[in-house]
């Protein structure tokens, strides 16, 4: 068989690619656009025995996620993967290479599939906790999850990742790998504490002179009374999903042993609006929703020094009495975290492309604030 790239375009693969789909990093950490390539390990589908169904898929979600991907590249399982690998990652000029590899198939236990054995030749580090968090989140919906072996990490200024070779594989992969392209791709091109960062703030003034206290009156600290009130914030959680939200857990991923104070917000959905019963909302999230709530939460973490921030949409059909935004920030005092989450929150409202329509009591339905 030949080794050449079986293109499911009928397009013969090219080498380089153009230079207008090979955008600078540097445009890349302004606008949060990457470039990814997606190559699929499948020597049936590559022959054309059947059309392969999960690069398709990742190219669909890394596009609908705001980033370049040209259409996947399928080839046999093997050498094949070996020189496309080879070719994407170390022949191609380092400008050219791609910020994101994904690697779909060739991970489970035929002799043949040998994709993460091909992988690990070219990664300088792994991060096995990507792997981890993949698994985990193929483990809700398959318990054969965990026997889908794979490898992650960089490889030069790329993020390589390797995905089972089926849809549902594909999605529970990318949902992990896609939040975090933003912060590893600025991590490797040097920016220590990217992606949950906020700038040095100047130093913070003594406040006022006291006034008298109040009965029972408890004396408390100034934000800016310890170091870690001025260090960079971080962003722990930013994710739009369709799964149920738990603010207990939420608060718990914002807390930490630093932070004395969480201050949380959930969104419920009650049953009236403007006099008139209602009855269920049906969310519908932009495509571009997760990358510009990732964005968003960054840009609150720069503004504000020292707090940990937790934000979580969700999307669908929810009920009255169900949240559709959980958001949790801790500082180390409360009013740091007070005001951080009403700005947050705020921001969340106002970029966020999220609609809502809601169902009312008689029947009918309408968009709310479009």
């Amino acid at each position: 068989m030949s080794d050449q790239p079986f293109d499911q375009t009928r397009q013969p693969a090219t080498a380089g690619g153009s230079d207008e789909s090979h955008e600078t990093r540097a445009h890349a950490e302004r606008t949060g656009t990457y470039h990814a390539v997606v190559l699929v390990a499948s020597t049936r589908a590559a022959a054309g025995v059947y059309p392969d169904k999960s690069g398709p898929t990742a190219v669909q979600m890394i596009r609908e996620a705001g980033h370049e991907c040209p259409d996947p590249i399928v080839v046999a399982d093997g050498e094949p993967v070996r020189a496309q690998v080879h070719h994407h990652l170390r022949e191609l000029p380092a400008a050219q290479r791609p910020d994101l590899m994904v690697i779909s198939g060739g991970t489970g236990l035929m002799p043949d599939d040998l994709t993460p054995e091909i992988t690990r030749e070219y990664l300088d580090r792994e991060l096995p906790g990507v792997m981890h968090a993949i698994w985990a989140e193929g483990l809700k919906k398959l318990h054969t999850a965990v026997l889908s072996r794979g490898a992650a990490g960089v490889a030069g200024k790329t993020l390589v990742v390797d995905l089972p070779g089926s849809r549902g594989g594909v999605k529970d992969g990318l949902s992990v790998v896609l939040p975090l392209l933003d912060h590893v791709t600025q991590q490797l091109d040097g920016h220590r504490d990217a992606g949950h960062r906020a700038p040095t703030a100047d130093p913070v003034g003594l406040p006022s002179a006291p006034q008298a206290p109040s009965a029972g009156y408890q004396p408390h600290g100034v934000h800016g009374d310890h170091p870690v009130d001025t260090a960079p914030s971080v962003v722990v959680t930013a994710r739009v999903t369709e799964r149920r939200l738990d603010a207990a857990e939420i608060q718990a991923a914002a807390s930490s042993r630093t932070t004395g104070a969480v201050v949380a917000f959930s969104g419920i959905i009650r049953d009236h609006d403007g006099g008139r019963p209602v009855t269920q909302l049906d969310y519908t999230a932009h495509p571009t929703a997760q990358n510009v709530l990732l964005r968003v939460c960054d840009e609150v973490a720069q503004e504000f020094t020292g707090v940990r921030i937790v934000a979580e949409h969700r999307t669908g059909r929810l009920l009255v009495g169900d949240s559709a935004l959980e958001v949790a920030v801790a500082a180390s005092h409360r009013k740091r975290a007070f005001e951080v989450c009403d700005a947050l929150v705020d921001r969340i409202k106002e970029k966020v492309p999220i609609w809502k329509e809601q169902h009312l009591g008689d029947g009918t339905r309408e968009w709310v604030n479009l």
